[in-house]
């Protein structure tokens, strides 16, 4: 495909160079002339009256994916948006539940930029506290590929759309600010949610790191929902409390059982931050932090880093007793509220 695309082609030298740049600092000036050439191609493509927009959506993903990875905490956004502006570009429709995908679902190539724009876009909703980008069902979910473990979420695929339905239910509950929403309809969907969570069950496969990573998405996803529950009804707070750290103590267990820089591990940064975000315990905070620590400095993922950051913000105030507004416990996200980082956990 690259070869027969020249704006593919740049934005994948760009996303090589700028891996290379993280690993040495000298290659930095080509990199930075890469990704200008990148988006100078994808924006005369966006401008023209012969667009492609298969090439367009790669193009915008793999930015994203570059500002993701060199530690950016806003840009990665900006191209998600934009990715999110090319699949709408090929419909007439403004809701994005009536979105016609057959442009992108009719290959495997599609399929995947699908799934791709999926995961970036529901674990986008974890941090921002916002509803998906697209929300039409489990869209990226193709009978044709259910059997092959996904190149980000593995066998997790159902539980990325339960995560989606979290954040959807978040967000109504958001959009409701006069408290107009049905206390009832919140109850019985997060019920329903938790029970789907709870009963799931992993596919067959003979990859004991692929399932040990879905169950991580399992208990992250649960602690998703249980924070949810949290924020609009925090008179549930202690009642909440020992559920996320069952949760949280889960996703530490399994992670210690997945070897430093098995395959699985490149996608473990929300059950990682997930987890992060609620252990109190020195023990399980240590795993998360070298395990962390271990994939900056292996893979050079930097907004790993930045997340780690944020992590020892919440841990070092937690340890000192500072609280958080309304003298409840501090969270990550008043330090991301401080920092006015958004952050990419993809």
């Amino acid at each position: 495909m690259s070869m027969e695309s020249p704006l593919l082609l740049n934005a994948i030298i760009a996303w090589s160079s700028s891996h290379l740049a993280l690993r040495i600092k000298s290659y930095e000036p080509i990199a930075i002339a890469n990704r200008c050439l990148a988006l100078q191609s994808l924006s005369a493509s966006l401008s023209s009256t012969t667009r492609n927009p298969e090439m367009e959506l790669a193009s915008c993903l793999i930015h994203c994916a570059i500002e993701s990875i060199t530690g950016d905490t806003k840009e990665w956004f900006n191209h998600l948006v934009g990715a999110y502006e090319v699949i709408r570009s090929v419909t007439s429709s403004e809701d994005t539940s009536q979105l016609d995908l057959s442009r992108f679902s009719t290959t495997f190539e599609g399929r995947w930029l699908l799934r791709s724009f999926a995961y970036h876009d529901i674990l986008m909703t974890v941090v921002e506290d916002r509803k998906p980008l697209i929300i039409a069902g489990e869209y990226w979910n193709f009978a044709s590929d259910a059997l092959v473990a996904d190149s980000y979420f593995g066998l997790a695929s159902r539980l990325m759309y339960l995560i989606s339905r979290i954040s959807i239910l978040n967000g109504d509950m958001m959009d409701c600010a006069d408290g107009s929403a049905s206390a009832e309809s919140f109850s019985h969907e997060a019920q329903t949610i938790q029970q789907e969570l709870v009963s799931w069950t992993c596919g067959q496969s003979d990859n004991a790191m692929l399932v040990h990573l879905a169950e991580t998405y399992r208990s992250a996803a649960l602690i998703h929902l249980f924070r949810t529950i949290r924020q609009h009804r925090p008179q549930l707070t202690a009642t909440l409390a020992p559920r996320i750290a069952t949760q949280a103590k889960e996703i530490v267990t399994r992670i210690e059982k997945m070897p430093a820089n098995c395959l699985a591990e490149s996608s473990l940064l929300l059950p990682l931050f997930m987890a992060g975000g609620e252990v109190e315990d020195p023990e399980q905070i240590a795993v998360i932090r070298h395990r962390m620590q271990d994939i900056v400095e292996v893979r050079q993922f930097h907004n790993v880093q930045a997340v780690l950051t944020v992590l020892e913000e919440v841990w070092h105030l937690r340890a000192t007793g500072v609280l958080g507004p309304g003298r409840r416990k501090v969270d990550w996200k008043d330090v991301l509220a401080r920092r006015k980082w958004m952050l990419s956990i993809t």
